[in-house]
This record gives C-alpha cells, structure tokens and sequence, in this order.
C-alpha cells in the first residue's frame, strides 16, 4: 500500500516544518486536506496547525513507511525523517484539486443523519436525547452501545464519528478543585474550592469533535451548576435542569441552522 506524508511549511518558521507521515489516503484527506481547505485547524507533527499559518504545503507518496526508508537501529533525527519524507514522489498537485472536487460534492449531498452523543455517567440525558433525535427522523450514535471489534476506545471512536453532527452532554459527574493560588488553609488542612465538573473523556471528546467536524456543528448541553471548559469559545451551550427535553427547541433550532430539516 501506498504511504502519503504532508510536509507543512508555516509562516515565519525555520525549516523544522511540520510533519504528517504514514497517512493513509482518507486519513490523508480526512485529517490533513479536508479541514484545511474548509478553514479548520488540523494537527501536524502534535501540532494544532491554523491554516493561515500556512506558508505551503507538500505531499509525497512513497511504497514503504517512513521509518523503513531510513533504515539503521538508531533513533532517526527530525531532519532524517523529512529528508525520508521529501524523497517519495511529490503529489500535490493531484490531491489538492481532488480535495476540493469532494468538498464541493459533499458539500451538495444530504447531511449525514447520524448524530453523536457524547456523555458521561449520568445516562439519563444520553436516553432522552436519543428519544429525541429518533423522533426527527435522525439516527443517534453512542459509542459504547456500538461493537468493538477488538478496537481501542480511540480506534472505536475514529470509526463512528463520521456524523453529520455531535452533541456533548456535560453532566456534574465528578468535582474539582480550583488552582493552588485559591486554596484555602483552616487548623493546618488545605482546602479546596471544589465545584462539579463533567468527566474528562467527554470535554476530551467535545475537542475532537470540534476538530472533526468543525465548531458550528458541536453543541453543547449542560446540566446544572458545573465548570465548563475554559478558552472554548465559538460553540453553543445550552443548559437544562433535570431534562434534555427541557431544551427541546433550542436543539431544533441549532439543528435547523446546521441543515437538518426536521420532522416535528
């Protein structure tokens, strides 16, 4: 099989450019292309990378991995893998208009119907909102309602995320504390400032769903008094008490403005 690789040259950097290697070619599209042509930032070498730091990019293709192309037992150098990179057969020039060609294709399709629910221990919400989903007409995804097949979790959730949209239900699951500078010292015991929290694989989750799919089609349903994430800006929250039906409309509304069209 083919191995693809995607040397990204960033505006006023040094030539330590960013690297994707290995890819396959949906990964390539999917990961890389895609969310950079529709403006989306796209992560390179564990990179975040924002598509107008972007000076140019390269893609290369070569018939074996890169770590077999350097060969040797050593630990390869940084410069040795994008030398190993720029070697293989430079084709840029045909995967950026065929990138485009699909974005354009898709983009006149119909929504995917399949909705993710993120959730965390309370399971309440995650039932309601499938209810809720299903009465639209559209099918909801819960990852751990789906076969394994012997995946990992984020090999599973690579597999099942391709939806049309994603909800992130954030429920009081677990309490934190807040930085050191706010503790509190009483008769020689520090105290915490502790308030409620969502659980760590869903604010994990509500990241990669913004990457994936983009911000305009993550929405956020919160239940209660929690902490949310900080410095996440451009998603919508919408809160509700004891029950998701409780935003029932603001959900229709938010799912209208992605271009679902629903049956009420």
């Amino acid at each position: 099989m083919p191995y693809y690789h995607v040397i990204v040259s960033l505006k006023g950097r040094p030539q330590e450019d960013a690297l994707a290697m290995d890819l396959s070619e949906k990964k390539l599209m999917d990961r890389i292309l895609k969310p950079r042509l529709e403006g989306r930032k796209f992560a390179c070498n564990l990179e975040l990378v924002d598509p107008d730091d972007v000076k140019s990019i390269k893609i290369t293709k070569t018939d074996k991995p890169i770590l077999e192309i350097i060969g040797g037992s050593f630990v390869p150098t940084y410069i040795q893998y994008w030398e190993a990179a720029n070697s293989g057969e430079d084709v840029t020039d045909y995967f950026i208009p065929k990138t485009e060609a699909k974005i354009k294709e898709t983009s006149v399709k119909h929504l995917s119907k399949d909705i993710f629910i993120v959730h965390g221990r309370d399971h309440k919400p995650m039932k309601e909102l499938k209810v809720m989903l299903k009465g639209f007409g559209l099918n909801p995804i819960v990852l751990h309602e789906q076969p394994s097949g012997s995946r990992t979790i984020v090999e599973k959730l690579e597999k099942y995320s391709d939806a049309g949209y994603a909800f992130v239900i954030l429920t009081p699951d677990d309490r934190g504390g807040y930085f050191r500078g706010k503790s509190r010292i009483l008769g020689g015991n520090i105290l915490e400032d502790s308030h409620f929290r969502a659980r760590q694989n869903a604010i994990l989750e509500l990241g990669y769903f913004m990457g994936l799919l983009g911000r305009d089609r993550v929405c956020c349903l919160y239940k209660g008094d929690l902490d949310l994430p900080s410095d996440i800006h451009g998603i919508v929250y919408i809160s509700f008490k004891e029950s998701v039906n409780e935003a029932g409309d603001k959900i229709v509304k938010e799912l209208k403005a992605a271009g679902y069209e629903i049956k009420a």
